[in-house]
């Protein structure tokens, strides 16, 4: 997928574009771009005057799977993972203060955050997270089980992070040692394929919970229900083979 380790930034760059140009074919991110179209959708269907807090919150999720999906797209999908869980915590909060508008008095905390940067800036480190007090309603529970996945993942630097990082040791001719080459794309298409396919689901349940957000307009339009019908439809062969492919992974490993 990707090709040799970048000698300089033009050729990291050029490289990023050859590995766009090349994931754009695959089915799955075809899938993620029927879940841009969506989001298209569900900008002209939204109120003529909705409330600002909800619409920047939405905006933040629309730009979080551009920016995701162009990331994945150039071999880089470990770098995606920080904006999509804050895309998780922008609909999750959007939910909140639907249910209840003074959850964003809570998420504002703005007693705390100060206090917070006051410790920074004395060299202490921070006590208190500011937004605990938030109750988020129980149509957020399966969105927000993403958080500390994704948290493992990548959006810190652990050890399942470093695991995806790709590299390999190329022999020194004429000697018994080798050169350890790190590669800074992902090579394995399976594991892009994968990404998307993560993307396309989490931002179809990002929708789902603005559904409420905005009134359920976005049931009330056909066209909206129509395409979102059929990404369930293309969407499901792509999901059920990564399924299989999983099971049988776990039997070969009993064996």
């Amino acid at each position: 997928m990707a090709g040799p380790p970048p000698r300089d930034f033009d050729s990291y760059l050029a490289a990023q574009a050859h590995n766009l140009s090349e994931v754009r074919q695959l089915p799955e991110f075809m899938l993620v771009e029927a879940v841009m179209r969506l989001y298209d959708r569900s900008f002209a269907r939204r109120a003529r005057d909705p409330n600002v807090r909800f619409l920047q919150l939405f905006i933040v999720c629309h730009g979080a799977l551009l920016s995701a999906a162009s990331t994945i797209g150039r071999a880089l999908p470990g770098d995606t993972i920080a904006i999509t869980r804050r895309a998780i915590e922008a609909a999750s909060l959007a939910a909140a203060v639907k249910a209840d508008p003074a959850n964003y008095d809570r998420w504002l905390d703005a007693e705390k955050r100060l206090q917070r940067w006051e410790e920074r800036n004395q060299g202490h480190r921070p006590k208190g997270q500011p937004g605990r007090e938030i109750v988020y309603p129980a149509a957020t529970d399966k969105l927000r089980s993403h958080l500390g996945t994704l948290s493992d993942a990548g959006v810190h630097l652990t050890p399942e992070f470093i695991s995806t990082q790709r590299w390999r040791l190329e022999p020194i001719e004429g000697t018994l040692g080798g050169f350890l080459r790190i590669i800074y794309f992902e090579t394995e298409q399976r594991e892009l394929e994968r990404a998307l396919m993560l993307l396309a689901s989490i931002h179809l349940e990002i929708l789902d919970v603005f559904v409420s957000v905005f009134d359920g307009v976005f049931h009330r339009d056909a066209e909206w229900m129509r395409q979102r019908s059929d990404i369930g439809r293309y969407g499901m062969p792509l999901a059920e083979r990564f399924k299989a492919e999983a099971e049988s992974s776990d039997a070969a490993e009993d064996v």
